[in-house]
């Protein structure tokens, strides 16, 4: 479990990347694991970072023509575990213009309690996919939704 201090700077850190990526149209999917381990789904794909959660390397990994852009990223604790995970999207029926970065952000959040953070490409829209739904946030509000979503 995490300090405090900890929270406090990971919220920080991921409100400065997920601004940053807003702003400027990079598609991302973050995936913050809870209690279910997603250990097994980062071995079967994806690539090891092991790396600390800094809005620099958040931007680096999404940014358009690296390796890892695609896919999602996984965070656990404050560490980011591994880059371009693919998820089995949701087959749920959605209102509105969602791509596969929702899709696969709903996909995992119906077969885990992990909070998944999607920024859209084409919009620079913030979503959160949790339990089986995907909600859109104003990216000011971002640390405070986090908070709702990751306090025990």
């Amino acid at each position: 479990s995490l300090t405090v201090n900890e929270t406090d700077e990971l919220f920080a850190n991921l409100q400065r990347a997920i601004t940053s990526l807003s702003l400027t149209q990079t598609g991302a999917l973050i995936t913050i694991e809870r209690t279910d381990d997603l250990t097994a789904l980062m071995q079967k794909n994806g690539n090891k970072v092991n790396a600390p959660v800094t809005p620099e390397l958040l931007g680096t990994i999404f940014y358009k023509g690296t390796p890892l852009h695609d896919g999602a990223l996984i965070i656990r604790g404050v560490t980011i575990e591994a880059a371009s995970v693919f998820f089995i999207p949701s087959t749920k029926a959605l209102s509105g213009n969602y791509g596969a970065r929702h899709r696969a952000a709903l996909g995992i959040s119906e077969v885990c309690d992990a909070v998944t953070i999607v920024v859209s490409e084409q919009t620079g829209r913030v979503s959160i996919a949790y339990s089986g739904e995907i909600i859109s946030v104003n990216r000011d509000n971002i640390k405070d939704v986090l908070k709702d979503y990751l306090s025990d």
